[in-house]
């Protein structure tokens, strides 16, 4: 049997990887949403040279469903806070996860229900 070694057995940190060039983080995020074409798809999606991608959806009560949904698909948990944004008061939905070296947020601001009289 042959055994892969993933740490340097002298201690020595190893060297980080260099960036994904951006044409690859575009590429693994149209098969993240391949992977996904089955669950709600966000109505923005930002790609950053940071290594990271997020999905935006929509401003609803749904995109609570949605970003659960995501979360689950991709081994992470769903996060609510109270939170502000330009449509006023309301709740921040997100998931985190990585995919294929990417760091993945899905994220919904789901504005406060007005206030009855």
């Amino acid at each position: 049997m042959t055994s892969i070694q993933t740490y340097d057995r002298d201690g020595a940190a190893l060297p980080e990887l260099p960036p994904l060039p951006i044409g690859v983080l575009v590429v693994r995020t149209a098969e993240l949403l391949q992977q996904a074409a089955d669950l709600p798809q966000p109505r923005y999606i930002s790609i950053s040279a940071t290594q990271s991608v997020g999905l935006q959806f929509a401003p609803e009560q749904a995109s609570v469903r949605a970003v659960t949904r995501w979360a689950l698909r991709f081994g992470s948990v769903m996060t609510s806070q109270p939170g502000q944004c330009h449509q006023g008061p309301g709740t921040w939905h997100r998931a985190e996860f990585g995919n294929c070296g990417i760091a993945v947020t899905a994220y919904a601001h789901v504005p406060a229900a007005p206030a009855s009289s």
